[in-house]
């Protein structure tokens, strides 16, 4: 929670460190000095409020026959994070992946291609090492420009993110760190698998794609989204 201080005048900038290491001085300095861009980006939300994060701050109380047994429910599902506050339409201090940087960026040209026309609704592939084999068989690929419209080098974290229908608005489904000197830009490339796309269909126990139309969004952060466009699958 940074909201108590956050807005006192004498607060002019906040580094957030995470967990510091031994070179974290060193390190630092350099950021602080110009020395290094930064172009770190927030792996969680921050709230302005701690109520803001419901049930996920606390952790599941024993009861009943489980007084001795103290277990977690995951009654929460998949709507962690971004996604908690995303569905309940609560406004973040900062939002998961917020970063900021000496320089600027512009987002532009997305391209969204399909690599399988119909492909179908369930994967027939041989198991491996993390499912059916043909769950990481590319469905469509996105493509977009991203300029450095400051005027110093640096690096910025474009991230894609899948609204898939019935489930979270956006997910994030891909990043790509380019480092950009000023005035250029970088393309920035992301593979969406049938994996990415599908929902888990606990009846057959199989992760099925949805025959139907996807939001794609790509940006800056969970809530800085200047591109989207859309993606069908099936008939």
């Amino acid at each position: 929670m940074v909201d108590p201080w956050i807005d006192h005048p004498n607060v002019t900038a906040v580094v957030l460190a995470h967990l510091p290491g031994q070179d974290v001085g060193k390190a630092l300095v350099s950021l602080l000095y110009g020395e290094v861009n930064f172009s770190g980006k927030l792996p969680y939300t921050l709230a302005k409020n701690e109520s803001d994060y419901g049930a996920l701050l606390l952790p599941d109380l024993p009861e009943g026959s489980f007084a001795n047994f103290p277990q977690s429910n995951f009654s929460e599902g998949v709507y962690i994070d971004y996604r908690h506050f995303d569905r309940d339409g609560i406004e973040p201090r900062y939002e998961f992946g917020f970063g900021l940087s000496y320089t600027t960026f512009q987002y532009q040209k997305p391209k969204i291609r399909t690599e399988q026309r119909h492909p179908k609704q369930y994967p027939e592939g041989p198991i491996v090492s993390g499912g059916q084999s043909d769950l990481w068989d590319v469905v469509a690929t996105v493509t977009a420009e991203v300029k450095n419209t400051g005027s110093v080098t640096g690096a910025e974290a474009a991230q894609l993110y899948v609204g898939i229908p019935g489930a979270p608005v956006k997910q994030l489904r891909g990043f790509q760190k380019p480092t950009i000197r000023p005035g250029k830009s970088e393309r920035v490339t992301f593979k969406l698998t049938r994996r990415d796309l599908s929902v888990w269909d606990p009846v057959v126990q199989k992760w099925r794609l949805q025959n139907g139309e996807y939001k794609i969004y790509v940006g800056s952060s969970s809530r800085n989204l200047p591109l989207a466009g859309n993606l069908k699958t099936g008939k």
